[in-house]
C-alpha cells in the first residue's frame, strides 16, 4: 500500500508538474492573444480617429461645394438673366446704335452718301442689263442720264456738307 501511495504520490507530482506545464502554456498562449487583441485595439483606435478626421474633411468639403454651387447657380441666373436683357434688342438695332450719326450734319452726309451708293448700283445695273441684251441702248441712255443728273447733285451737297 506504501507503494500504491508512492506511486499515487509520484503520479500526483507528475500530474500537478503536467497541470503547471499546460496551465503554463495556456497562460502563455492567453498572454499572447491579449497582446494581439490590446494591439488591434490600438489599430482600431487609430483607424477610428483617421475616419472621424476624414469624416470631417468630408463635411468640410461638402460645406465648400454647397458653397461653390450655391455661387454658380447665383452666376447663372445672373448670366440668364443678362443675356435674356440683350437678346431681346435685336441685332440690327444695336448695329444702328452703334452708327448712329450724333449731329444732324453727320446724319445727312450719312445719308447723302448712302444715295450716292444707291445711284452707283443703279448705274451698274442698268450696265448689266444692257450687256445681257434686256435693255437696248435708247433706254439705257435715258436712264443713265438721269441718275447721273441726281447722282451731280447729290455729290454737290455732299461737297458743301463737308465744308
Amino acid at each position: 500500500s506504501f507503494t500504491l501511495l508512492i506511486s499515487e504520490a509520484v503520479v500526483s507530482t507528475q500530474s500537478t508538474g503536467d497541470l503547471k506545464q499546460r496551465y503554463q502554456i495556456f497562460i502563455s498562449r492567453y498572454e499572447a492573444e491579449m497582446t494581439a487583441i490590446r494591439h488591434q485595439e490600438q489599430e482600431l483606435l487609430a483607424g477610428k480617429e483617421q475616419i472621424a478626421e476624414m469624416l470631417l474633411d468630408i463635411e468640410t468639403e461638402k460645406a465648400k461645394i454647397g458653397d461653390t454651387i450655391e455661387l454658380f447657380k447665383t452666376k447663372d441666373s445672373e448670366l440668364r438673366e443678362f443675356l435674356s436683357q440683350h437678346e431681346r434688342a435685336s441685332e440690327e438695332d444695336q448695329v444702328d446704335q452703334q452708327i448712329e450719326p450724333k449731329t444732324t450734319l453727320c446724319k445727312q452726309y450719312l445719308s447723302l452718301c448712302a444715295e450716292e451708293s444707291a445711284f452707283d448700283d443703279g448705274i451698274y445695273y442698268l450696265a448689266e442689263a444692257l450687256r445681257n441684251g434686256v435693255i437696248d441702248i435708247q433706254i439705257f441712255l435715258k436712264h443713265v442720264r438721269s441718275l447721273a443728273r441726281k447722282k451731280f447733285m447729290v455729290r454737290a451737297l455732299i461737297n458743301k456738307v463737308k465744308e
